[in-house]
């Protein structure tokens, strides 16, 4: 079962819907990833490229036993658009452990919608029997680090390179 979409109200008193994703939002999928700047994009991706159909297509597309998206959408402009995302896909090979992921447009960072969409994801990884979350960050996404220091996550530096930090959170606690 899927999460219930929920309203959200930003700080400007704009509503926010968080749901989970479906294949029929390929299209707010590919404008969402089209609008990042280049420097989300590659914090978000850790390269230059630009993810493809197939790419966008399997965000949107998952499968909800191995994987959960939730992403953010408001009306602008008179139509939805997509502003965030948020998902986590299990671990093949370690049970209960599942790497994470999450990106904002970037007029929509620092205003509290990473805080709710991570929220929302741990509940939902919870539910689903998931008991630590794993994620990847460039040490310099200042961002992401600040969140997931106030989310509680254990932040070290990766033993792989230099420029990568592990953030690491037991979900059951």
């Amino acid at each position: 079962m899927l999460p219930e979409p929920e309203m959200w109200t930003a700080p400007d008193r704009t509503p926010v819907t968080i749901r989970a994703i479906g294949a029929a939002d390929f299209e707010l999928e590919r404008e969402f990833v089209d609008g990042l700047s280049s420097a989300t994009g590659y914090q978000r991706l850790m390269s230059t490229r630009r993810p493809s159909a197939d790419d966008l297509k399997r965000f949107t597309d998952i499968d909800y036993e191995r994987e959960m998206a939730l992403i953010a959408t408001a009306m602008v402009g008179g139509r939805e658009r997509q502003v965030g995302v948020a998902r986590y896909v299990k671990d093949k090979i370690v049970p209960g452990e599942a790497e994470f992921a999450i990106v904002l447009a970037d007029d929509w960072q620092r205003h509290g919608l990473g805080r709710k969409l991570l929220t929302n994801l741990l509940e939902a990884a919870k539910v689903r029997g998931v008991r630590r979350l794993v994620g990847t960050t460039l040490s310099s996404n200042s961002g992401m680090l600040a969140l997931a220091r106030r989310m509680g996550f254990t932040l070290a530096l990766d033993p792989g390179s230099a420029t990568t930090m592990i953030l690491t959170l037991d979900v059951a606690s």
